[in-house]
């Protein structure tokens, strides 16, 4: 650990001194600085990345190194040059880049000397973070989502002529896990519909049907609902708002927007219908549902009560749609379509493995090669 002191000089200034090591088990060697401002951020800058490294880093600086925007200043400027990132998702970048370590491990110099050692490190201080949610290793699907904006931000650098490389390049990241999918059963899911809150039984049971993302269907208006016809128009979603809650705004992608057919029964199980820009889901105060609250109070109880080991999220209600589209012989086309995914290659890498062969191309094989099975004519057995 860096330790910082202050001494008094001659001319009556203080002289701030960081004692720190260059290397693990090395002997001690200081740096001196004009303000404690700037001996805090080295001390800080030693406890992240070493000491041989934050040296380094102060030398290219003392040696005229490039006056470029910090990490936080090229957010800001990707935010503004970008018209379509709303201020809710612009929010949310900025808590990426407080939670994930990046600020606090290259946030303390110019982007321009952020080099791919300085990636790979914050790469592998990442992985063995423990989350304090969760109390289990950060996700590589979480680490490989920061490191994404941290690779656009850096491109973003390029573009503008403050770097002239994107050191995220070629870094590896840890492998993305592959979980087997825990689709329910119909049988599961009726015992999920049994023992959920009547009031929540009606969104269970359309998230199943038409595998809605949860953020669609409970940010459906009674305007979307159209009873006659049996169809759901899928318009907004909840997104990430400013103040860190969430608000309205539009899908999650250009596909999303999408009308989704269904029956008159599912239509009817909603309920009585309300005013045209009411919730069809509210709570018992009339207000959001709530994932956290819904998945706490609610689901994780229902699930207990229908005796379900390995427990299903809700989010699996999704993939139970899909899976049962697809063996009831959707198209793979028409059921991305139905899901609102980006392209149909997301339906494919998900679900392609769900779709019943036609054709038998194994079994059709196979059967041609038996003859190789059978003796030659004329041989005899050992």
């Amino acid at each position: 650990m860096a330790s910082v002191s202050a001494r008094p000089r001659a001319d009556g200034t203080v002289a701030y001194r960081v004692q720190f090591r260059l290397a693990r088990g090395g002997p001690p060697t200081t740096e001196t600085f004009d303000t404690a401002r700037e001996a805090g951020a080295f001390a800080k800058l030693v406890d992240t990345i070493g000491g041989a490294a934050a040296r380094a880093k102060r030398l290219a600086l003392a040696e005229g190194g490039p006056t470029t925007p910090l990490l936080s200043e090229v957010l800001e400027d990707y935010i503004a040059a970008a018209p379509d990132i709303t201020a809710g998702t612009a929010a949310e970048y900025r808590r990426v880049l407080a939670r994930s370590g990046l600020e606090e491990r290259l946030g303390a110099f110019p982007v321009s000397m952020i080099d791919r050692v300085d990636v790979e490190q914050w790469v592998q201080a990442r992985r063995t973070k423990v989350s304090a949610k969760t109390k289990r290793p950060i996700a590589p699907k979480t680490i490989r989502n920061e490191h994404g904006l941290l690779s656009s931000l850096l491109q973003h650098a390029v573009d503008r002529g403050w770097a002239t490389t994107n050191p995220c390049e070629k870094v590896r990241l840890p492998s993305a896990e592959h979980h087997e999918l825990q689709i329910p059963t119909t049988e599961e899911l009726g015992r999920i519909v049994a023992a959920i809150s009547p009031l929540y039984r009606p969104l269970v049971l359309l998230l199943a049907a038409t595998g809605m993302r949860w953020g669609e269907a409970t940010a459906l208006t009674w305007r979307d609902v159209d009873a006659a016809g049996a169809r759901i128009r899928v318009r907004q979603a909840w997104k990430h708002a400013d103040s860190g809650g969430r608000e309205l705004g539009a899908p999650k992608t250009r596909t999303a927007y999408r009308t989704i057919e269904t029956t008159p029964g599912i239509i009817a199980a909603l309920g009585a219908r309300g005013k045209p820009e009411q919730l069809v889901f509210r709570n018992r105060h009339g207000r959001q549902v709530q994932h956290h609250t819904f998945h706490q109070y609610h689901w994780t109880s229902a699930c207990t009560a229908a005796k379900l080991d390995p427990r299903p999220r809700v989010h699996d209600l999704r993939h139970y749609a899909a899976s049962h589209m697809l063996a009831a012989g959707a198209d793979l086309f028409e059921v991305s379509r139905a899901l609102g995914h980006r392209s149909i290659k997301t339906t494919t890498d998900v679900y392609g493995h769900l779709v019943p062969t036609k054709t038998r191309p194994t079994v059709t094989h196979s059967r041609d090669l038996e003859h190789l099975m059978k003796p030659p004519r004329g041989s005899q057995a050992a």
